[in-house]
């Protein structure tokens, strides 16, 4: 129904705890530059941090809200969550990204060859389940930051993968729904691709029928946003999706973009967010993160957002 609307990931949202840890991990660890420094949309006194390539490209964006002195259980993996994020990393680098994780003190674990590409499993310290995939056909180009080259950088995400409730009901939802085509199968994993495929735009599904359902909570993959082009295609977007009875949030101004969202057949929390205005609406290019940046709610409430926010050390 969406066929050519849906262009890739544009980020996709863990739910952990900690904010100095986090940060500590994403800009020092894995090099990504934090490209905002805001706070939960819906409670403001809670940081939200984005990290992604130097220009924060759709695609980069790794976002985890912070619950700091919030009583929630920890995530328990099952169907009806996002199993797992991956970033794609240039051939031949996994061995320095293991001494590198593990200079840091973080374990890494190598999983079979997925599709005919290496695979190495980490926890970010928040628990999120993550991957680094080795790809060759990953025509990003990522602008060189914090010491990495283009022979060890992360370019951005490769794939998340999905365990439905319901695997047949979200394999129509993709294919039928958003114009996914199956592109491999490889045991209980089936491979999706959008726009004409290659790292940042698959979506793996898992069946998994003996697992209990997810139950949501720290070290969650919240969700995981998908790049439409503009409001005007979001608004097609709901309608037709909407038409065909699913249930959506109203179309939300982010600041940075606009997202509504959806939990589709199988329990999996989606969004769907625009590129415009940019995250450079309210910082230039070269200080991008370096300063508090809030939500168009929260604009007149800094003094008092600012004496409640868990303190960090950038």
């Amino acid at each position: 129904m969406l066929k050519g609307m849906i262009k890739g990931i544009h980020h996709i949202t863990g739910a952990v705890v900690n904010g100095q840890r986090d940060y500590d991990f994403y800009t020092k660890v894995m090099a990504f530059r934090m490209i905002k420094r805001t706070v939960n949309h819906e409670v403001g006194h809670l940081w939200h941090f984005f990290y992604g390539d130097y220009e924060g490209h759709a695609g980069t964006i790794m976002t985890n809200m912070l619950f700091d002195g919030i009583p929630l259980r920890n995530y328990q993996r099952g169907r009806g969550s996002i199993d797992a994020l991956a970033y794609s990393i240039p051939k031949g680098s996994t061995p320095y990204w293991i001494q590198r994780l593990g200079d840091a003190g973080y374990s890494t674990t190598p999983r079979p060859d997925r599709f005919g590409d290496k695979v190495t499993h980490f926890r970010d310290p928040g628990g999120l389940d993550s991957e680094l995939i080795e790809c060759g056909d990953d025509p990003r180009v990522t602008t060189p930051f914090a010491g990495l080259d283009a022979s060890n950088i992360v370019r951005g995400f490769h794939s998340a993968t999905l365990i439905s409730r319901i695997p047949e009901l979200t394999l129509g939802f993709f294919v039928m729904g958003l114009g996914f085509e199956v592109v491999g199968q490889q045991g209980n994993r089936t491979r999706l691709a959008v726009n004409g495929g290659g790292p940042g735009k698959i979506i793996d599904i898992l069946d998994e029928p003996n697992l209990p359902w997810g139950m949501f909570g720290l070290g969650a993959i919240h969700h995981i946003a998908f790049t439409v082009e503009s409001v005007e295609a979001m608004r097609k977007v709901w309608g037709v999706l909407g038409g065909a009875g699913m249930i959506l949030t109203d179309l939300r101004d982010r600041k940075w973009f606009h997202s509504t969202y959806l939990t589709e057949p199988g329990g999996i929390n989606i969004e769907f967010s625009n590129l415009d205005p940019g995250f450079t609406v309210d910082e230039p290019l070269e200080s991008l993160g370096t300063a508090l940046q809030l939500p168009k709610q929260w604009a007149d409430d800094r003094e008092r957002i600012e004496s409640l926010l868990p303190p960090m050390q950038w």
